[in-house]
């Protein structure tokens, strides 16, 4: 009997090693640019998987198969403090040294890291102790010592051994500044004007492993309480963590970082008086580029700071007011100079806000950061008020969250009013044209699918209705509107909402009896007859015209317009402008959204989703309260229709096809249904991703990754990227410890 245990254990190990092995020969087939050719379909496996780098893999598999089985011992180490910031530190070298460029050098059609280290290593003109870092010595020495500080730094934390850990966070701080000092010796020789980030990345990653090493020296817990650690860092003194960034963000800004034309002068602050002195620019500007930004930056930066320490309200108000204002002088700042050098067509700019670096963008970022971590030492709670609003001691934990929240909520704003104009072309398209549009979409799509629990699988179609009503009202269509319904874009915004409002109840009430599969096929079909009768020519009464002009679509949609008194805007020269409009129009509907998911109706949406009929019995009118989700999320599709048709131009029944709705539902997934924040990330990460993979997997193997990848997420993270409280307890439980560190009794409570 013992012995058919033996052959029975020994059988589930070789089935476990041999599918670890097949998952390596898997990975070496999706890793790397392996194409085959119409002549040879097998080209591709055989150059992935007959070479010697096979062996690479199957290492790899060996590994995962060892994790897999003693993960009962493995397990308690990857609870100890310091371990999540050495995984993440590790992640973040590795995509610095693989993924990130590391020169903007013409010469070279490939500038990561190993490409670029191989021409450098041979190039005399640089010091020794630069091309050593690339390879000289040791070919591939930077591998070797990121191999080097890793080991030692996972042996620090299974020993327990401070002295290792202090060794190895100098060592990866001595790592990474030798890597970035390579980068900025290197930069100096090629005398180009450089905007790479491979450098500072792979330092920002040395510097979380030089962390997660201190931690582990210096703390005596044996279980991460990795919430309370961050809770107590934002706690400890309410916007200290906004004063260490936006200090940091403002120093790199005017000690480091593009001010002017990027791609010719890339001039830096201290160039700007020279640049400018001869202009015709504003005193305040002069000044501001001379000594006023010096006295605004470190006046702000001190305010905050002794606000935050103090914790005095005052001086978080006046904090606060100083940033703002330092954000204001600075947009004059930018607009001055860049208008002035637009007027002599400076590198062909024909208008302000061109040629601007990275620079004053980064100081306005710093301020506002600067300003949240005022605003939330003006504004903190009280224990005292924390304490009155509710009784039991989770008033106290909501009270130490709201610290996290706000500064994340400040982060957000600072990265939204103030990364886009730092971004490439291409990039701000693909923030607006993508990642801005699918994000309102999941924003309306999370009310029926998140709150209501309503399986929409045709929501494109209302996308569609609010795209085909801007193009009708702005008289592109065949059927031109009458005189006083012909509107500019923006002004067709409340048509496409009621008109969208009418296509969700028509759509919901039909579906009142249905659920689960039912309503999803249901909807589906929906969404197919739209995209059905747009693509055919559908006659518009005797007059015997087409309405929706078939495939053909509509063209010339204009862009928004508005002129009110001596202010006009004008959208359509650039991406970026639409990426203002499109915050604009997501911030209103999440303020929106927010007061519904807290009201009444929100409720009865909660109520529906977990169980209609007990919904019923208690006394909601589930009729109402299914309409108006299938409504209020269709009205937020009808914006986006809006958006989307007057940003492009152009529209036809192409762009409302079913995987675009399927796109939707998976990106609510994703982040996590019933969550506003986490509907948002999902919709940004997943139109970013394949955005990104175009440069680093062949086009034919991008789907593959991303489906890796929202496959890993439904393994380990259900919940989605920012759960809602309610799913993440329906997926965690109520009896998961807070903190996995014993809490201390007092002696007289004990036995």
């Amino acid at each position: 009997m013992s012995h058919l245990k033996r052959e029975t254990a020994l059988q589930v190990h070789l089935k476990r090693l041999g599918s670890c092995l097949a998952l390596g020969v898997v990975m070496a087939m999706m890793i790397g640019k392996h194409t085959g050719s119409q002549n040879d379909y097998g080209l591709g496996f055989r150059e992935s998987v007959l070479k010697p780098r096979i062996f690479l893999f199957l290492a790899a598999g060996v590994v995962v198969y060892l994790l897999i089985t003693f993960w009962p011992k493995v397990a308690p180490y990857l609870s100890r403090p310091g371990v999540r910031p050495l995984a993440m530190g590790a992640l973040t070298v590795m995509a610095g040294y693989s993924l990130l460029r590391w020169s903007d050098t013409p010469q070279l059609p490939d500038t990561k890291l190993g490409p670029l280290a191989a021409a450098a290593r041979g190039v005399g003109e640089l010091d020794g102790f630069t091309r050593a870092f690339f390879g000289s010595i040791v070919p591939g020495s930077y591998w070797l010592l990121f191999l080097i500080v890793f080991v030692l730094g996972g042996a620090a934390l299974i020993l327990r051994n401070r002295a290792l850990g202090w060794v190895v966070a100098v060592l990866a701080v001595a790592v990474g500044v030798w890597g970035l000092s390579a980068q900025l010796a290197l930069r100096s020789f090629l005398k180009v004007p450089d905007h790479s980030t491979g450098g500072y990345v792979q330092l920002l990653g040395y510097l979380a492993i030089a962390g997660s090493a201190a931690v582990m020296a210096y703390t005596h817990a044996e279980s991460a309480d990795t919430r309370g650690f961050i809770n107590r860092v934002f706690n400890w003194r309410p916007g200290f963590p906004l004063v260490v960034l936006g200090s940091l963000t403002g120093l790199i800004a005017l000690l480091g970082a593009g001010w002017f034309a990027p791609l010719s002068l890339n001039a830096k602050w201290w160039d700007m008086t020279n640049v400018f002195g001869s202009e015709a620019i504003s005193a305040l500007t002069s000044a501001y580029l001379g000594w006023l930004v010096w006295v605004l930056f470190l006046g702000t930066a001190t305010l905050a700071a002794v606000a935050t320490a103090r914790r005095n309200r005052s001086l978080g108000w006046a904090a606060a007011g100083a940033g703002i204002l330092s954000v204001l002088v600075t947009l004059v700042t930018i607009h001055d100079f860049s208008k002035v050098a637009a007027a002599k067509a400076f590198d062909g700019a024909t208008g302000p806000w061109q040629n601007v670096g990275v620079g004053p963008w980064a100081l306005a970022g710093a301020f506002t950061l600067l300003a949240g971590a005022g605003w939330m030492v003006a504004s903190r709670p009280t224990v005292k008020e924390i304490i009155e609003d509710a009784a039991d001691s989770d008033a106290i934990a909501a009270g130490t969250s709201l610290n996290v929240t706000r500064a994340l909520l400040v982060a957000v704003i600072a990265g939204a009013l103030f990364y886009p104009p730092t971004a490439t072309g291409f990039w701000q398209t693909v923030l607006v044209s993508e990642i801005g549009i699918y994000v309102l979409l999941a924003i309306g799509l999370n009310v029926v699918v998140g709150w209501a629990g309503l399986l929409d699988l045709g929501f494109i179609a209302f996308y569609a209705i609010g795209s085909y009503t801007t193009a009708f009202l702005t008289g592109t269509l065949p059927v031109k509107p009458p005189s006083f319904l012909h509107l500019p874009p923006l002004a067709a915004i409340p048509f496409a909402i009621a008109i969208c409002l009418v296509a969700g109840i028509a759509l919901g009430t039909p579906t009142l009896r249905l659920r689960g599969d039912y309503l999803a096929i249901m909807t589906l079909g929906f969404g197919e007859i739209i995209r059905i009768a747009l693509n055919n020519d559908v006659k518009f009464g005797f007059y015997e015209k087409v309405l929706t002009n078939g495939p053909k679509g509509a063209f010339g949609i204009p862009h928004p317009h508005i002129k009110v008194g001596p202010l006009e805007l004008t959208w359509g020269q650039n991406s970026l402008q639409y990426w203002y409009l499109l915050l604009v129009l997501v911030v209103l509907i999440l303020l929106a959204f927010r007061r519904l998911e807290n009201s009444r109706l929100g409720r009865a949406w909660a109520a529906v989703r977990e169980d209609e009929v007990a919904a019923q019995a208690t006394g909601i009118n589930t009729v109402r309260t299914k309409l108006l989700a299938f409504a209020i999320g269709a009205s937020t599709s009808g914006v986006a229709g809006v958006f989307f048709a007057s940003q492009i131009g152009y529209i036809n029944p192409a762009n409302f096809v079913l995987n675009n709705s399927i796109l939707v539902v998976a990106y609510v997934v994703f982040g996590g249904m019933g969550s506003l924040p986490g509907a948002m990330a999902g919709a940004a990460a997943l139109t970013w991703l394949p955005e990104f993979l175009k440069d680093q997997v062949p086009a034919e193997d991008r789907q593959m990754w991303i489906g890796l990848i929202i496959l890993l997420m439904m393994i380990f993270r259900p919940q989605g990227l920012i759960p809602a409280r309610r799913r993440a307890i329906e997926l965690e439980g109520l009896d998961k410890p807070k903190s996995p560190t014993p809490i201390a009794v007092p002696a007289s409570e004990g036995m």
